[in-house]
């Protein structure tokens, strides 16, 4: 996979015409951006991020499920001191 610093795309914006995929960098500060996929590897790329998102949400909503049935158990529970 090509990488690009952010100033080589400021640089020269022509540059985003010729990637297809490419990981994106700031080379001041060391670190990963993101990465540029063309839209023409957008219908094959759109199904699967899709699918990722709903089982990320299906997996925040069993861990918030979890918890709150966690917190109902523990207000259930009744130590009989008043």
């Amino acid at each position: 996979m090509t990488t690009y610093g952010v100033t080589d795309i400021q640089n020269k914006p022509s540059l985003i015409k010729a990637i297809d995929i490419a990981k994106i960098i700031d080379k001041r500060k060391h670190i990963t951006l993101g990465y540029f996929i063309s839209s023409k590897y957008e219908d094959i790329i759109k199904p699967i991020i899709e699918k990722i998102d709903r089982e990320e949400k299906v997996a925040k909503l069993n861990k918030l499920k979890q918890h709150q049935d966690l917190e109902f158990a523990e207000l259930g529970v009744d130590d009989g001191i008043k």
